[in-house]
């Protein structure tokens, strides 16, 4: 591990603590130190087992309103879902087994960052769903947008989902029991809308890194 590395795994763990603690003045000082060297190398962290915890500093970083520009949080959303994404990854493929306790806990990550920043999603979503329909005009545009946001519940409900197969109840969460709650009551989910929750999952992650490697990701 490069001295580079192991500066940013102790500023996430620093702020993750000191943000937990209500200490946010001191919890944005290393924020700050964070997005700094992610600027400089967002890959710095790809392969290490602290990448979702990176993804979860960059929730802290929008939720503390680190960040003014609106185009950037959206970029930090989509850098947040990238890694949360990458370490639910790298979990599900350990041998022997994959750890049930660690993966509610990034699903969990991914379900808050999607339910509280799920306006940042629409562009990219709207991109697979409308690819080949240009608008032509703001009706139009705007029909796409409500079209794409209904499918945001598909991806939190694959989550939620996918936590319930290891732990009935949800682990008796608040946060997630609320969470399903209110999807099932504004949605009638089914398979069909799982399948397309766990497809898009996919297709995101795939998209966001594309756009981080070749340069396009504005944070």
């Amino acid at each position: 591990m490069t001295s580079s590395e192991e500066q940013l795994r102790k500023l996430i763990l620093q702020a993750i603590e000191k943000g937990q603690n209500g200490k946010i003045r001191a919890c944005n000082k290393d924020l700050n130190a964070i997005y700094l060297i992610l600027k400089k190398d967002p890959f710095l962290l790809w392969d290490d087992t602290a990448i979702s915890q990176l993804g979860k500093a960059i929730i802290m970083m929008l939720h503390f309103d680190l960040i003014d520009d609106e185009e950037q949080n959206i970029g930090l959303a989509h850098l947040s879902y990238l890694f949360i994404t990458r370490g639910i990854e790298k979990e599900e493929n350990l041998a022997p087994e994959e750890d049930p306790a660690e993966l509610f806990r990034l699903r969990k990550d991914r379900v808050i960052l999607m339910k509280s920043c799920d306006d940042s999603f629409v562009d990219s979503l709207q991109e697979f769903y409308f690819a080949d329909s240009k608008t032509k005009d703001l009706d139009e545009y705007n029909d796409q947008r409500k079209a794409v946001l209904s499918r945001l519940p598909y991806l939190i409900f694959a989550d939620i989902h996918l936590i319930e197969q290891e732990y009935q109840n949800l682990r008796d969460d608040v946060y997630l029991l609320e969470t399903a709650n209110f999807i099932e009551y504004e949605n009638e989910m089914s398979d069909e809308n799982l399948q397309e929750g766990l497809l898009l999952h996919k297709i995101l992650y795939k998209h966001t890194f594309q756009k981080l490697k070749e340069g396009k990701l504005l944070f």
